[in-house]
């Protein structure tokens, strides 16, 4: 989270969203690209080959419509640039149609690599996040709260981590 945190502070937008990674040849073309649903929640996926383009825009219910558009065929966007940002801007509308969960298990449905990508608060209270430590809460008896913090990624057996809070100011 560290680093997502600091590349979207030094770039003063969203490190992840609105990009495309296009890859491989017409023949077997493959893409990792992320994008916002209709509630601005940013979501990624990722394929390659026909037959995963063809079962993960079906899935989603947007074929037909790239088909209509020249886009059947993930490939045709591989020598050109403007096929590939007409692409990605269709891409955008549509997924900017409906809700992140909905397309995310759609995808996986398909069996296609497909997530959530997280905000910071998100992703402070996923399951996982929790079970691993990488957040935690400590007691400040001071104030009377019990507060969520980051844990530690890192868990040795000899010197385990120690989360807590500061001393007062002048107390050591």
């Amino acid at each position: 989270m560290g680093w997502t945190l600091t590349t979207t502070m030094w770039r003063n937008r969203d490190p992840v969203t609105g990009q495309a990674r296009v890859t491989g040849t017409p023949q077997r073309a493959g893409l990792s690209a992320s994008f916002n649903d209709r509630d601005g929640k940013p979501l990624v996926f990722q394929l390659n080959g026909a037959r995963k383009w063809h079962d993960a825009m079906t899935a989603l219910g947007f074929y037909a419509a790239l088909e209509e558009a020249g886009f059947g065929d993930l490939g045709v966007i591989i020598s050109s640039e403007e096929k590939r940002a007409t692409l990605l801007r269709m891409l955008d509308e549509l997924y900017a149609t409906g809700p992140r969960d909905d397309w995310v298990a759609r995808l996986r449905g398909a069996d296609i690599v497909a997530a959530p990508i997280n905000t910071l608060l998100e992703a402070s209270n996923d399951p996982d996040v929790l079970a691993n430590g990488y957040v935690t809460k400590i007691d400040y008896p001071k104030h009377g709260k019990r507060l969520k913090v980051h844990g530690s990624p890192w868990h040795f057996s000899e010197t385990p981590p120690q989360i807590g809070i500061a001393p007062e100011l002048g107390a050591c």
